[in-house]
């Protein structure tokens, strides 16, 4: 008989995406999500100095609370 082993925890990890991707799915230019990221709040994952994701579950709450806001 094979010997069970421990049931490893699966760690969820945020669905991260890249300038272009929020910009698709926005329906903006990539420019345009920059001046998101630096005059209005959209938050960011800084993985070094010239690489930049959003998370997707920041990104529906950004635009939630813009939706709201209107």
């Amino acid at each position: 008989m094979k010997k069970r082993e421990p049931k490893r925890e699966v760690l969820a990890v945020p669905c991260l995406l890249t300038v272009s991707e929020v910009a698709a799915q926005l329906s903006v230019h990539r420019a345009t999500v920059y001046d998101y990221i630096r005059n209005a709040g959209l938050p960011i994952v800084r993985l070094n100095p010239h690489a930049i994701r959003i998370d997707a579950t920041d990104l529906a709450a950004w635009v939630n609370e813009r939706k709201e806001a209107s």
